[in-house]
């Protein structure tokens, strides 16, 4: 965009969308009016696509996305769930049940929610997101009265889309539990503590401690203090006395705080060691807040989407790999996802690692058990010896990448060469399955990053476009743009191997 393009559009106040027979006129949220001119192209793509929904307008009006008001509806739903500031550049990713969990790299829902306003999804519709991680396709759904099915590989991010979306319809259980949990809290802390001194009680004694559901774990007592490694212990343990939505909303609450609960170094992604072990931690106090934060976003996400919200029985999330998982064929409408950019994924879990250990009770089993089968691992350990041979028979942009020659004997090179090759004929197969749920005429909005391999980038958009093709996935716009979201700035470990590109890939199936 021009610069005097971009400065019109971001003075402009009132912009006017649509066709003439189907025009609009609204103030864009203040994050447009204010965000830095590198948003500006993206954000009003983002606009012109809603403009453009088939939804009638008196029904688009009260769900736009990135709009401050609409002329003769007043303020949508996610505006009024939001409230940003008159001063805001950016957009609040944590509106409602968004923020009830941190997660990297998280799907913005202004982008998701702009997305469902363009397919025209409603309540007659079923939106799939094959790559469902923590939630944000399924929370937008729930929001507009969406029916939603997800398929999610890693055991706390699929339990993060169940307790995000699937909330009651009212916030009266949860301060309820909130309450329940701060009495057993205390009376267990009391009954096993009791007159001793907490820095006298061992690491394995809490282990050893009746109701305790956390195995022990190599380095446990770097990970937690003696006292909040007792204080997880007590709220594992309430929580797993609870059922259905409440158990795992206890348990979301415990995840949710594990950064300020163990002795995690903050400034880096992946759980690390602190080098300064955390005192005075009160695990009680922390999640009998969350508990409370969470249930004033359920009471504040009905109050703002009435008339939209749907209930929690249309969302459902399947546990599982996508390759493996089946939908019936032509049982879904439109497809929103953000799959794993190549490899690294696994970094997502360690990530979480403390979670994981500590709600293992409830999770099942180490997400690290199902590695060779979460796409974009960077542990594969049986890769193929013909990895990538499918999607080299389908992808002209993928033969004239890797039929270069290799960089010289770097067997780590090699490796990770090998691993995106595999992927690619992974997302193949993820594009295969996709035509076949969808309905004819459904609609995929597909995100999905450029990566460096060795000293080039690897152009995944165009390869994944060239796949999804011959897939009966017929290729629309792409917008390129680099997805920011408002999550921590902490160094990723693996900065020279992350996103250098960005686009989000619209098709439709066409046979």
């Amino acid at each position: 965009m021009p610069p005097n393009d971009t400065a019109e559009f971001r003075g402009a106040g009132v912009l006017v969308l649509g066709a003439p027979d189907k025009r609009m006129k609204v103030l864009p949220a203040p994050f447009v009016r204010n965000g830095p001119p590198d948003q500006v192209a993206f954000h009003r793509r983002l606009l012109e696509l809603q403009s453009e929904s088939p939804l009638p307008l008196a029904s688009l009006g009260h769900r736009l996305s990135m709009v401050e008001e609409v002329e003769a509806v007043g303020q949508p739903s996610q505006h009024r769930l939001e409230k940003p500031r008159p001063i805001s550049v950016s957009w609040n990713s944590n509106y409602g049940s968004h923020g009830w969990h941190r997660y990297v790299g998280r799907f913005p829902p202004h982008v998701v929610r702009a997305l469902l306003n363009h397919f025209g999804a409603d309540s007659r519709s079923v939106v799939c997101d094959p790559f469902a991680g923590s939630g944000t396709t399924a929370v937008e759904c729930r929001l507009l009265g969406i029916p939603f099915v997800g398929i999610e590989i890693c055991p706390l991010s699929a339990m993060m889309t169940r307790a995000k979306a699937a909330f009651p319809s009212d916030s009266k259980l949860l301060l309820t539990l909130a309450q329940c949990f701060v009495a057993h809290y205390d009376a267990a802390w009391k009954a096993f503590v009791g007159n001793r001194n907490i820095a006298k009680i061992s690491h394995a004694e809490v282990l050893e401690r009746k109701g305790n559901q956390i195995p022990p774990f190599a380095n446990v007592e770097r990970w937690f203090t003696r006292e909040a490694l007792l204080g997880t212990s007590i709220a594992v343990e309430f929580g797993m006395q609870q059922q259905g939505f409440a158990r795992e909303a206890v348990l979301l609450a415990i995840s949710a705080k594990m950064r300020s609960i163990g002795n995690v170094d903050v400034d880096v992604v992946r759980a690390e060691y602190s080098k300064t072990p955390r005192r005075n931690v009160n695990v009680g106090k922390l999640v009998a807040r969350q508990l409370m934060k969470m249930a004033g976003d359920i009471s504040a996400s009905l109050a703002t989407h009435e008339g939209l919200i749907s209930s929690g029985s249309d969302i459902t999330v399947h546990e599982g790999s996508v390759l493996d998982v089946e939908l019936g064929e032509g049982s879904i409408h439109h497809i929103i996802t953000s799959p794993p950019y190549g490899i690294e994924a696994i970094s997502y879990l360690r990530t979480h690692l403390l979670s994981y250990r500590s709600l293992v009770a409830h999770l099942g089993h180490d997400p690290y058990d199902a590695r060779n089968k979460t796409i974009g691992s960077e542990y594969l350990t049986d890769i193929e010896s013909d990895a990538g041979r499918r999607a080299r028979e389908r992808s002209k942009a993928f033969r004239a990448f890797f039929e270069k020659n290799p960089q010289g004997d770097d067997a780590k090179y090699e490796q990770r060469r090998a691993a995106m090759m595999q992927f690619c004929d992974d997302m193949l197969a993820v594009g295969e399955r996709m035509a076949r749920w969808l309905k004819r005429g459904g609609q995929v909005a597909f995100v999905i990053g450029n990566k460096r391999l060795g000293d080039e980038i690897l152009p995944m958009d165009t390869i994944v476009t060239e796949l999804f093709a011959t897939c009966g996935l017929a290729p629309g716009d792409a917008i390129r743009h680099k997805l920011k979201t408002n999550n921590s700035n902490s160094q990723v470990p693996w900065q020279e191997r992350i996103i250098q590109e960005e686009s989000i890939l619209l098709f439709k199936r066409t046979t």
